[in-house]
């Protein structure tokens, strides 16, 4: 059951300070939060390893001057940050996990395709670029945009306001994926002989081990991520109608502790 029963209490903002060991068991006793911290962690190491695989993906194995690369990145980028003002007006019609699914679900199509991609298709990899700034969107909104359900959901349990820790968490993930991603790409490419170039000289050819390693990370690795998350987003709790439940028992509960302390403050006239 996700909304607990409602209970006859004082709803207050705690001003209580937690050890690093509760803030640890308040997070994790969360099941949502976990959902969403897993979720996030999913789409964000997809975004670094992506991100990091790029250049190397883009004059390596696509065969394109630097300036490609520069155009392709614009491309997701800009997408992603045109899409958030869609996705956002669209996950108010039809609930924030839905979007998730439908923007990494382009995404996933767009990884793919990227691994697909054979030297000199720089169109191909432009369109896809849009397709994958659509997943980048919804990676940047959905899991944050969660965060306020489930906090609002704790407070329902608890009867208190505890967003520090959970928003602590999440920059943590947040971290954690972007150093995770660069080091998994950095060992990758060195294990597999990767050349680094001369600035001023000719890029030199690398070795087929180097190239795969570079197309999976542009591909098959980020979509199992990404994959991962859905699989999360699938059982994650919070729904459009669920979290409207929520927001209106929270309202009655802050209504009747106003009413009481008025009652208690003219009682004391």
């Amino acid at each position: 059951q996700v909304i607990p029963r409602e209970r006859q209490r004082t709803q207050f903002i705690s001003t209580q300070t937690f050890s690093f060991t509760q803030q640890i068991q308040i997070a994790f006793s969360n099941r949502p939060f976990l959902l969403v911290m897993g979720i996030y962690l999913c789409s964000w190491l997809a975004a670094q390893i992506t991100a990091v695989v790029m250049h190397y993906f883009v004059v390596s194995w696509m065969q394109a001057p630097s300036e490609v690369f520069t155009t392709f990145a614009l491309i997701v980028q800009g997408t992603a940050l045109s899409m958030l003002f869609v996705w956002s007006n669209i996950s108010q019609r039809i609930g924030k996990r839905a979007v998730y699914f439908m923007g990494i679900g382009a995404w996933v199509i767009a990884q793919i395709g990227l691994f697909s991609l054979q030297p000199g298709q720089i169109s191909l990899m432009y369109g896809l670029g849009v397709m994958a700034g659509l997943g980048v969107s919804t990676a940047y909104l959905v899991p944050w945009s969660m965060l306020p359900d489930v906090i609002e959901l704790d407070e329902l349990k608890t009867g208190q306001r505890r967003e520090g820790i959970f928003y602590a968490f999440m920059v943590m993930m947040q971290k954690i994926g972007l150093a995770v991603g660069i080091f998994l790409v950095g060992q990758a490419l060195d294990k597999a002989g990767y050349i680094e170039g001369v600035t001023g000289d000719l890029l030199p050819a690398q070795p087929d081990s180097a190239l795969l390693v570079i197309r999976l990370a542009i591909g098959p690795i980020p979509t199992v991520l990404l994959i991962g998350g859905l699989i999360l987003a699938y059982f994650y709790p919070i729904s459009k109608d669920v979290h409207a439940q929520i927001l209106e028992t929270l309202q009655k509960r802050r209504d009747r502790e106003k009413k009481r302390k008025k009652k208690g403050y003219t009682a004391n006239s």
